[in-house]
């Protein structure tokens, strides 16, 4: 009787559950089932009140959003049960251990003990029977031991068996503590541990890659959190293959992943990033039920390498930051490369100069943060007002500062040695002559005000000072650049 009444409670709790990833629109997955089947339980503490704020905060949340609170909540409490129940076993084990070597060590005293009893024997005579007695006594003896010790091997056999089996076990609760269960890539736990271990091993260059899905919210929107769900999915094995073998993907969270790159500088990241931004943007995603094409997917990536002195949080930052200029620039894009056919342009009012962005030269930082100050001037409501010479003189003003900091940048890279000081000046002066042709577009009517803001923004500012830029960062400060350059900056 009490086990139909406990199996009628269970039945209950587990229509529950299943109404309830069903009314979310969630993935029907063991995890989620086992998060809802605890919570509508009501024996976890810790779970009901997670989820009672989630759904305070996201009445509607996504699949994600449950693996979250699955690997933060639920999953630890797991992994503890496990862990103490192989630690249970690991304890029957080191007493069997300690039996059969006192077993050994008792039947190696006694055979001991029974060789010294039959020297003297020996040292007496005793004649041929006597001897005899004593041989057979000795091999009595020895056959005991052999047994024994047969036995204590098959003993230590079987304990190394089960340690090491329960050693596989710990290192798959290792594996599944620092993975995230929807995408099956190392979780933020991961990233941190991985990230610290990395720079306190030091060696070499480390770079850090922020994976950001521009629409992924309008997946999640259009098409309900199951898609959104395989949308993840696709990014993170799509982000795995294009990495090489000792790179470390990650969930960072949400919609985003991180990807650490040991022994690698910058210019070999941004090569990886291109690589993963392209394989993603070439898979056209479609429905599984209809084969109904549901677009595309855009990611925007932002890199930073790691600097002396820094911490984890440092580089997460700067790189969060590239990523953001990524956006800024119109998506799609790994730190403001090229903008994809059919994107829009940027149309933000104004671009923001962030602390991430300087290198440590003094006066590059300051000619950066004005030419952002300019840029900011004929991004403004104010500008379209302009009578045309008016105008001419804000955007002649742009192009002289902007020629001016080329030609100071170019000094200091030629007194460091850059090596690729060759390829920067061609693209100065690409830049400074298409920055007048559209100025004389726009005075002869042939080009809109739109053309030149997209350029000013997406390819000087963004594409150009926070992005091919950045490339000689590491190679500057403030001491390298007064010791190459002696007269005064612009």
């Amino acid at each position: 009787m009490h086990t139909d009444i406990d199996r009628n409670w269970k039945d209950r709790v587990s229509a529950q559950a299943l109404k309830q990833i069903r009314d979310l629109d969630l993935s029907l997955d063991p995890e989620s089932f086992e998060l809802w089947y605890t919570f509508f339980a009501g024996r976890h503490k810790a779970l009901t009140e997670a989820i009672d704020a989630l759904l305070a905060a996201k009445p509607r949340p996504a699949s994600h959003d449950i693996a979250d609170v699955y690997e933060q909540v639920l999953f630890p409490s797991k992994a503890a049960t496990r862990i103490h129940a192989i630690g249970a076993e690991v304890q029957t084990q080191s007493s069997r251990l300690i039996d059969a070597i006192a077993q050994a060590s008792d039947a190696t005293h006694g055979y001991q003990s029974r060789l010294s009893s039959a020297a003297p024997r020996l040292a007496g005579g005793g004649g041929d029977d006597g001897v005899a007695a004593i041989a057979d006594d000795l091999l009595s003896w020895t056959i005991e031991m052999r047994d024994t010790n047969a036995l204590l091997v098959e003993q230590l056999d079987a304990a190394a068996a089960q340690v090491r089996r329960l050693q596989d076990e710990l290192d798959r609760v290792r594996l599944e503590s620092m993975t995230d269960p929807l995408t099956e890539v190392g979780n933020r736990k991961f990233f941190e541990t991985s990230m610290a271990r990395l720079i306190a091993a030091g060696g070499g260059p480390l770079s850090l890659l922020i994976v950001d899905l521009d629409n992924f919210k309008q997946f999640n929107d259009r098409h309900g959190h199951v898609v959104g769900d395989d949308v993840l999915r696709l990014a993170a094995a799509t982000i795995k293959q294009s990495c090489r073998r000792d790179d470390v993907v990650c969930r960072y969270g949400g919609d985003e992943f991180a990807i650490i790159l040991p022994g690698t500088a910058l210019n070999d990241a941004l090569a990886v990033g291109e690589k993963i931004r392209a394989a993603i943007a070439a898979r056209e995603l479609h429905r599984r039920s209809t084969h109904e094409s549901l677009g595309r997917l855009l990611i925007s990536i932002g890199s930073a390498q790691l600097r002396s002195g820094e911490t984890t949080q440092d580089v997460v930052e700067r790189a969060d930051h590239w990523m953001y200029a990524a956006k800024q620039a119109g998506r799609s894009r790994l730190q403001c490369v090229s903008r994809e056919p059919q994107q829009p342009a940027a149309t933000q009012s104004s671009i923001l100069w962030h602390d991430s962005y300087a290198c440590g030269e003094a006066a590059i930082d300051r000619q950066h943060r004005e030419l952002f100050d300019l840029a900011n001037l004929v991004l403004g409501s104010d500008v379209e007002a302009l009578e045309p010479d008016k105008l001419a003189e804000v955007v002649d003003l742009l192009i002289a500062r902007v020629g001016d900091h080329f030609a100071y940048e170019e000094q200091i890279l030629e007194g460091i040695g850059y090596f690729d000081l060759g390829r920067h000046r061609v693209e100065h002066d690409h830049l400074l002559l298409r920055a007048r042709e559209l100025r004389d577009g726009l005075l002869a009517s042939d080009q809109s005000l739109g053309a030149l803001r997209e350029f000013l923004v997406n390819t000087v500012i963004i594409g150009h000072m926070l992005n091919h830029d950045q490339q000689f960062f590491p190679l500057l400060d403030h001491r390298t650049a007064a010791a190459a350059l002696q007269t005064s900056p612009p």
